[in-house]
């Protein structure tokens, strides 16, 4: 069959690097933004700068154009010439003649449609659309144009244009994506770092309570204690502990119950292995049967041995029950009926005095064995020709609640003073001459009464002269 569990997966890791990659794809989200936005700024600045060129020259060219043709010619010649002899290291001596880097620019003076000015190195006429602004590709270089009415009595079908390089603009949108995107690409590497510093500190909890699990051993089952406890945690850490208690108080159980049980059936085997050898030797058929019937006494002492036993390690270990509504007088009805044999055996007689119906919340089989064996007890030590009476009787006189009590008595011998201060101690048996169970009977009646809130007594015998058990539990109303 396939091992369909998957394999242990570092919640610390998984964190660390979905954190870093969420945080990595928002800085790359956010410089795509910003590098759009500047790409959209930077185009506005510079189209409205050709704008406010084209409009200078717009506004100035009406008096150029009033010149004769050779001598403009020679004018822009002559600012031409200055121009392209001005060296770069000496630009800002002549602030007044330009920049080299103007021949990124250019612009064009058109009259009716042909070209009658332009600036040093400008192309011949541009293929353009009519609009006020658009790109144009010359020489497998983009331009970015602005064209503009010259307002001119002279020449009244004049305009000016003047364009740029569109690789001006990306150069400078590039300068600024990359300035931006360094300090963010730097911050994913330092964020990372941040990240694990921060997730190990805050996940030290967890490890502690992973390494303090991995120590337990089940020989020593000890509480979990986290030298730094955290409030996610804590449930976890009390439900451990909590099924560590009860795994340990399971094992004690155990191991008391082994040891109980190794010594209270050692004597009786004992017994039994003596007897039947005792019937083995006998050579008489009177002596093999008084051998063969102390056997079969032994067996069913140490049967109701045993069932004593089990009975009382289901008590001890069921510590919470789930409570349901039990009619009492019917299942005190049903014990007695399942031990009126027993009581007929003793020539007994026994009775119940009570109402036929009354609901307590319990666990009807706690229940149940709490009644057996008080009553049993009654049966085998109240003697032959006894009376054995139970009584149920609710005391409603309270105003929020009623008083359930169950009296079981006997007009046998009168229960010895050092007995009645030890009945309910386990292993004590106030009848030992007998030889008759563990002394765990009245200790189990005691523990399923624990259970429920209520309590068992033994009543003061001068009272009623009789030996009196009075089972006691508050009910709802």
């Amino acid at each position: 069959m396939k091992n369909n569990i998957r394999a242990a997966r570092s919640i610390q890791k998984r964190l660390i690097v979905s954190t870093v990659s969420i945080a990595t794809l928002l800085i790359l989200t956010s410089w795509i933004l910003v590098f759009d936005a500047t790409k959209n700024e930077v185009d506005e600045v510079y189209d409205a700068r050709l704008g406010q060129s084209a409009k200078i020259l717009a506004l100035s060219m009406p008096s150029v154009m009033a010149l004769a043709p050779d001598l403009r010619d020679k004018v822009y010649a002559d600012w031409s010439k200055v121009i392209s002899n001005v060296d770069n290291d000496t630009i800002d001596s002549f602030p007044s003649a330009g920049d080299p880097d103007d021949q990124n620019l250019f612009f064009q003076i058109y009259t009716d449609g042909h070209i009658v000015f332009k600036s040093l190195g400008a192309p011949e006429p541009l293929n353009m659309e009519e609009l006020y602004s658009g790109s144009v590709n010359l020489k497998r270089q983009e331009w970015r144009y602005f064209k503009l009415k010259i307002l001119s009595r002279v020449n009244p079908n004049s305009y000016v244009v003047v364009a740029e390089k569109q690789s001006v603009r990306d150069e400078v949108v590039n300068e600024i994506a990359l300035s931006t995107s360094l300090p963010q690409l730097l911050l994913i590497p330092i964020l990372a770092f941040i990240l694990l510093f921060l997730i190990k500190k805050f996940l030290r909890p967890v490890n502690e309570l992973r390494l303090a699990v991995s120590q337990c051993d089940v020989n020593k089952l000890e509480s979990i204690k986290i030298a730094h406890p955290a409030v996610e945690l804590e449930p976890l850490v009390k439900q451990l502990n909590y099924l560590l208690s009860e795994l340990n108080n399971a094992w004690e159980r155990e191991r008391r119950f082994t040891r109980t049980a190794a010594h209270e059936l050692k004597t009786p085997l004992a017994v039994l292995r003596l007897n039947i050898e005792n019937a083995l030797a006998s050579e008489d058929q009177i002596s093999q049967a008084n051998a063969l019937n102390n056997i079969v006494r032994g067996v069913d002492r140490t049967d109701r041995l045993i069932q004593q036993l089990l009975m009382h390690s289901r008590i001890e270990a069921k510590q919470q029950s789930l409570f349901k509504n039990i009619n009492v007088g019917a299942l005190i009805r049903e014990v007695i009926a399942l031990l009126a044999p027993l009581a007929l055996k003793h020539h007994q007689d026994i009775s119940y005095t009570g109402p036929d119906e009354y609901i307590i919340q319990g666990d009807s089989m706690l229940i149940s064995i709490l009644f057996s064996n008080l009553i049993d007890n009654a049966i085998r030590y109240s003697g032959e020709n006894s009376e054995i009476k139970i009584i149920l009787s609710v005391d409603q006189s309270k105003p929020h609640h009623n008083t359930v009590e169950v009296f079981v008595q006997d007009n046998g011998p009168q229960i010895p003073s050092a007995v009645r201060d030890k009945i309910f101690e386990k292993f004590f048996r106030a009848h030992s001459e007998k030889g008759d169970g563990a002394g765990l009977g009245m200790s189990i009646a005691a523990e399923a009464a624990k259970l429920h809130g209520a309590s068992i007594t033994l009543l003061p015998y001068d009272k009623t002269s009789l030996n009196t058990f009075c089972f006691s539990m508050d009910c709802g109303k």
